[in-house]
C-alpha cells in the first residue's frame, strides 16, 4: 500500500506543481492541518489498534474502552451479570466498565490495504482517513466519497488528484479550494462553480483562465501560474509545507509574505 500511496501522491503533486514531491510522510503535518485530528489507540481487548477521531463527543470517550469494529462480536457477549433488588443507579454504573466498550467506526464492503482508518465502505489503499466511502489512493482525509488520490481533504464527493480541498463536489487537479463544485485545475478559490484553470477567485462561476475573478489570455494566465506553482513547489520541498492556505491567503500575517 505504501508504494501505491507514494505513487498517487507523486502523480498528484506532479499534476499540480509540475514536478513530483516524493515522501508522503514528509508532508503529513501539512496535509492534516485542516483535517479533524485522529489517532490510533491500543484496543481494550489487545490485538491491534483502533483509529479514533479527536473531535466532538469522541474526546470524552475513555480511550481505554475502545475496541475495533472487528472485535464488536466479542464484546457484545459481555454483560452486567445478575442484578438483585438492592441495586441502585450508582451501583449499576460502577459495574459498567466491566462490559461497556466503545466502537468508534465501522468497516463495510470490501476494503483492501486500509491503514489507520475507520468508517470505510469499499475502499482501496487508504491511510489516516475517517469516514471514506468508495475511495482509493488517498491519505489524511475526512468524509470523502467516490474519490481518487485526495490528500488533506475534508467532505469531498467525486474529487481526484487534489490537495487541501474542503466541502467540494467534483474537483479535479485542484489545490486549496473551499466550497467548490465542478471545477478543474484551480487553486485558492472559494464558493465557485464550473471553473476551469482559475486562481484566487471567489463567489463566481463559469470562468476560465481567471485570476481574482478576471479572465486573462491563456498565455498570460499560464505564465503567472507557472511562476506561482514553481515557487510553492520549492517551499514545499524545503519545508514540507506552506505558511498560507485558502483560509488565510488574504490575511496579512507578520513575517509572512505572499509569493513574489
Amino acid at each position: 500500500m505504501a508504494d501505491k500511496l507514494e505513487e498517487a501522491f507523486a502523480t498528484t503533486t506532479k499534476l499540480l506543481f509540475g514536478k513530483p514531491l516524493p515522501g508522503l510522510g514528509k508532508y503529513a503535518k501539512w496535509l492534516s492541518k485542516r483535517i479533524p485530528p485522529a489517532k490510533a489507540v491500543p484496543s481494550a481487548l489487545g490485538g491491534g489498534t483502533v483509529y479514533v477521531p479527536e473531535y466532538g463527543f469522541f474526546k470524552v470517550v475513555p480511550m481505554k474502552n475502545m475496541v475495533s469494529y472487528s472485535q464488536q462480536a466479542e464484546v457484545s457477549q459481555k454483560n452486567i451479570g445478575e442484578l438483585d433488588g438492592s441495586e441502585t443507579i450508582a451501583s449499576i454504573a460502577a459495574k459498567l466498565p466491566a462490559f461497556a466498550y466503545f466502537v468508534p467506526g465501522f468497516m463495510e464492503g470490501t476494503n483492501i490495504n486500509v491503514k489507520d482508518s475507520s468508517g470505510c465502505i469499499d475502499c482501496l489503499n487508504l491511510q489516516n482517513c475517517y469516514d471514506p466511502f468508495t475511495s482509493k489512493n488517498s491519505a489524511y482525509a475526512h468524509s470523502i466519497m467516490d474519490a481518487d488520490s485526495l490528500f488533506g481533504a475534508f467532505r469531498i464527493k467525486g474529487g481526484g488528484f487534489s490537495i487541501h480541498c474542503y466541502n467540494c463536489v467534483r474537483v479535479q487537479r485542484c489545490f486549496e479550494m473551499d466550497g467548490a463544485k465542478n471545477c478543474s485545475d484551480c487553486c485558492f478559490c472559494h464558493n465557485v462553480e464550473s471553473m476551469e484553470s482559475c486562481m484566487f477567485c471567489f463567489n463566481t462561476k463559469g470562468k476560465r483562465f481567471a485570476i481574482g475573478n478576471v479572465e486573462l489570455p491563456k498565455e498570460q494566465y499560464l505564465k503567472i501560474k507557472q511562476k506561482l506553482f514553481s515557487e510553492m513547489a520549492g517551499m514545499l520541498e524545503k519545508g514540507g509545507g506552506l505558511p498560507f492556505d485558502i483560509y488565510d491567503v488574504l490575511c496579512a500575517k507578520k513575517g509572512i509574505a505572499p509569493p513574489a
